[in-house]
């Protein structure tokens, strides 16, 4: 692109040859009245809309330089983690250290993304990126993140990006998170998006997943850490052996011997789940009682343990003898409380 001084070089040298006193005795043509209007009012239009073109590009310009998302540093130890994080365990993960040393030598190469925090000026919360934000903290070093507003559902949906491309997020770290949404109001179609699930298995596969974490007590799972080897059938079947999402007394006192011992702290996440498993399987054989009771030529048999009763009645001997006695619960349990109430006043 040429400068100034050579355009006007250029400009004298087109008109080099012309007399300026000759074009000067030159009059122009007369130019109507009408004709002059029209050529001012037409190069007002003209500035004018030049001037709207160059506000509406200002305009268009700063919007973008708003939008855009621009990747700071911040210092670690103003970020919280998402209010319903999605891990149980980060350090515990056997591949968290090579994690944090894989960042302290070539430095954290993705941004996490977080949101400010009103009530505290200065602060945020990340909606993904905690093993990095996590990292950053241990090497105690700015993290990289971009900053958005998002509400709360933008906040968990975006939790999905990480999610959906995750091979390492275990079936019951699925589960917990996506309880703790159901139990914060979040709908089954908002769960799917922030666990990154396909439109194909995505609602049935939130039941399942908010149904056996419903069985189980969140301080043990994550006592027992994500377990990434150990998937459905074996948190449903540690479930069944809870009553009401409580450990009795004795179920306690036998988890209690288990960490105590030696293997537990050499133990993985896996590996503490078998020993769990083994510890209150093994107190159900022990403390179960059968009892078989002979009736109309028929046995029904009872077994019970600390924490439940089974009754099992033949029905092809009494057709519809358990219907029967689950529409009598109701009024049996009544009379069962009021003769323990009975009882109480007398002792």
């Amino acid at each position: 692109m040429a400068n100034p001084r050579e355009r006007n070089q250029r400009i004298k040298s087109l008109f080099g040859n012309v007399d300026p006193e000759a074009l000067g005795r030159q009059s122009p043509p007369p130019q109507p009245d009408a004709d002059k209007r029209r050529v001012g009012a037409g190069a007002v239009k003209s500035m004018d809309r030049a001037f709207v073109s160059i506000e509406e590009e200002n305009k268009r310009l700063h919007d973008q330089l708003l939008s855009s998302e621009t990747i700071i540093e911040l210092d670690p130890s103003r970020v919280v983690p998402s209010f319903v994080n999605d891990r149980l365990d980060i350090e515990g993960d056997r591949n968290f250290q090579a994690f944090v040393e894989g960042i302290r030598e070539a430095g954290q190469k993705l941004p996490i993304l977080v949101r400010p925090l009103p009530s505290k000026p200065g602060h945020y919360q990340a909606a993904y990126g905690h093993r990095r934000l996590r990292a950053c903290q241990i090497l105690k070093r700015p993290v990289k993140a971009i900053v958005r507003e998002l509400s709360d559902e933008e906040l968990v949906v975006s939790q999905g990006i990480e999610n959906s491309e995750r091979l390492n997020l275990s079936f019951i770290e699925q589960a917990i998170f996506a309880l703790a949404l159901k139990e914060k109001g979040f709908s089954r179609e908002t769960i799917s998006e922030a666990l990154g699930r396909n439109e194909g298995k995505r609602l049935a596969y939130i039941s399942i997943l908010t149904n056996i974490a419903s069985l189980l007590p969140e301080d043990l799972v994550r006592l027992i850490g994500a377990a990434p080897s150990t998937g459905r059938p074996k948190w449903e079947k540690l479930g069944s052996l809870i009553e009401n999402r409580v450990l009795s007394g004795a179920q306690a006192k036998a988890i209690e011997r288990v960490v105590q011992a030696p293997d537990w702290a050499q133990s993985d996440s896996d590996q503490r789940f078998a020993l769990i498993f083994g510890a209150l399987g093994e107190r159900e054989k022990q403390t179960a009682v059968i009892t078989e009771l002979r009736i109309a030529g028929m046995v029904i048999t009872a077994t019970q343990t600390d924490t439940k009763t089974n009754i099992s009645i033949p029905n092809n001997r009494i057709p519809g003898l358990s219907t029967w006695l689950l529409k009598r619960l109701p009024d049996l349990l009544e009379e069962f409380q009021a003769e323990r109430g009975e009882d109480s006043k007398m002792e």
